[in-house]
């Protein structure tokens, strides 16, 4: 029994009940509560809201898969050729330490950068919408 249980729950059949409950439970909430609802899900649904993500998206997922690589090849430097690691800049500061206080610069540059795309590009549009939103549920 317990091994059909198991089967049941992974097809997603424990999960049945609690979908059905959900929507009776919606489909029995005040009037106002599901005006709610419906004024997010249109936002939701927007092109307004989906500029926004968009912006979003195209900023941060470059930049992370940029961050990692960046990131990766520093620890594999660091594994695999210690010898170029260890390798004199100026003074006592070898390539490994300038790499990795690299490390440090570029997560401040990229919080920046990250802190000024959402300020010049996605802060207005989405306050306009939360507005509108706001306006919406009144």
């Amino acid at each position: 029994m317990a091994q059909q249980e198991r089967v049941d729950w992974w097809a997603g059949a424990a999960s049945r009940p609690r979908v059905v409950a959900q929507r009776r439970a919606a489909e029995s909430a005040p009037p106002e509560e599901r005006a709610g609802r419906e004024v997010y899900r249109s936002v939701q649904d927007s092109e307004a809201f989906r500029e926004i993500r968009r912006g979003y998206r195209s900023f941060v997922f470059p930049a992370s898969a940029g961050f990692l690589a960046w990131y990766l090849l520093f620890v594999v430097a660091q594994a695999f050729a210690p010898g170029l690691m260890r390798q004199q800049v100026a003074g006592p500061l070898n390539l490994a330490w300038l790499l990795g206080l690299g490390q440090f610069a570029s997560t401040f540059l990229l919080t920046w950068l990250y802190a000024r795309n959402a300020r010049t590009k996605r802060d207005r549009a989405a306050l306009e919408l939360r507005w509108d939103t706001q306006d919406q549920l009144r």
